[in-house]
């Protein structure tokens, strides 16, 4: 890839914690995109215990990474260093058994250059660097009496994540396409608890706002 993209994907991936199949699934989901100006940087969290599939299909698109030594962090720190090696103005995070629909980043990359309409009051004033879209949460449940859980073994029920409000368990990694420019200037993927998707969006989103994309565009499972 001779220029700089328009996004960049940021794929942690570690040893037994997803099958080849939906590694490769996941992969195919953006090999599939109908916006071809990306990479992936898919990131190896240590020595791989057994070979990885064969991704030579994918080109000068990937560009493949094994860390030295194990992160164990969630893909955290792999995700912090995608930031600050990805090349693309847009920063896309997905974990390798995500799913993206092949519109996905046509319609980040619309809604990034869609112009930003005048409001007499600037708090309604929506923030293009930063995009949230709509996902189907995999696994999910809820029966309207306690908050939602989660049942990894049933994932054909699942709920819709909005991204509305943004806190965290209302709010999925995958959700926020921001600027590679806004990473950098809060300082990366810095907080490295579990959780932490959710606790940084909510601080980001709150401080700057965002510009919400409702269609549905990808599955998290």
């Amino acid at each position: 890839m001779s220029h700089d993209p328009r996004f960049t994907i940021i794929v942690p991936h570690y040893d037994g914690s997803i099958s080849d199949e939906l590694l490769l699934r996941g992969l195919h989901s953006l090999s599939a995109q109908t916006f071809r100006d990306f990479e992936i940087l898919l990131y190896h969290d240590g020595p791989p215990s057994r070979p990885l599939p064969d991704l030579n299909w994918l080109g000068d698109k990937l560009r493949l990474t094994i860390s030295e030594n194990r992160h164990n962090d969630w893909g955290h720190s792999l995700r912090d260093r995608g930031i600050r090696e990805g090349r693309g103005d847009y920063i896309v995070h997905f974990n390798p058994d995500n799913v993206l629909y092949p519109r996905a980043l046509a319609t980040f990359d619309a809604a990034a250059r869609a112009p930003v309409p005048r409001y007499t009051d600037e708090r309604l004033r929506e923030n293009p660097e930063i995009l949230i879209y709509a996902i189907l949460m995999r696994g999910m449940q809820s029966n309207g009496r306690v908050g939602p859980w989660r049942n990894r073994k049933d994932t054909s029920r699942y709920l819709l994540y909005t991204g509305l409000p943004p806190i965290l368990g209302a709010i999925d990694c995958m959700q926020v396409v921001a600027t590679r420019r806004v990473w950098l200037e809060i300082g990366g993927w810095y907080d490295k608890s579990e959780t932490s998707d959710g606790k940084m969006y909510s601080v980001l989103i709150r401080e700057r706002g965002a510009r919400y994309i409702s269609e549905v565009l990808g599955e998290h499972w």
